[in-house]
């Protein structure tokens, strides 16, 4: 299988370029520049655009809404997180507040551990999120990590049933990394 690596850099235009990765992702236009800069930028978005090939409404949405951070690169603001918080509860409260069974809470819980995005908090908001110490119980097996992608605390997130991992499983991509379906239109970082 042909990835973003084959791509010549060196003697060919951008134009060309974007052709080239078109014809990798089965396209019949080439992709924008925006697209093929954000995918050589973002090693994520350029695997969930390889993985969603399969999938032409997931594309075509991938290819509409280039993520251009590089994984990793990203600092989550406090106001941008305080948001996020602020919708997660809405969200949450419409479902009575309940958690997740114990069954999905370690799926997700032994998804994220997997998860190469899986970091120490960075922000001092993400530092200050209190949190269970790290134990090898299930529901605590992460302590105060948070998701790189989303800036999330995932010891909290994963419990929230109106929660999704921000992620795309590298082994299906209509699913999350958490195995639960994508919601393709409702924006999850």
């Amino acid at each position: 299988m042909k990835t973003i690596t084959d791509i010549n850099m060196v003697d060919t235009t951008l134009q060309e370029q974007c052709s080239q990765f078109a014809e990798i992702l089965d396209l019949d236009e080439p992709v924008s520049e925006e697209v093929l800069k954000a995918a050589l930028l973002n090693e994520n978005y350029a695997r969930n655009l390889l993985l969603s090939k399969e999938s032409p409404e997931l594309l075509a949405h991938l290819l509409q809404n280039p993520i251009h951070e590089r994984v990793g690169d990203k600092e989550h603001s406090n106001v941008e997180l305080i948001g996020k918080a602020a919708v997660a509860l809405l969200k949450w409260s419409k479902t009575g507040f309940t958690m997740v069974n114990p069954v999905v809470l370690e799926r997700r819980e032994n998804a994220c551990m997997a998860c190469p995005n899986l970091r120490e908090p960075k922000s001092a908001l993400q530092k200050m999120i209190p949190s269970s110490a790290l134990k090898n119980t299930i529901g605590h097996r992460t302590g105060k990590k948070a998701c790189d992608l989303c800036g999330c605390n995932v010891a909290k997130k994963m419990r929230l049933p109106s929660e999704a991992c921000p992620d795309l499983n590298p082994e299906n991509n209509s699913e999350t990394r958490w195995g639960e379906p994508v919601q393709l239109f409702q924006k999850t970082v």
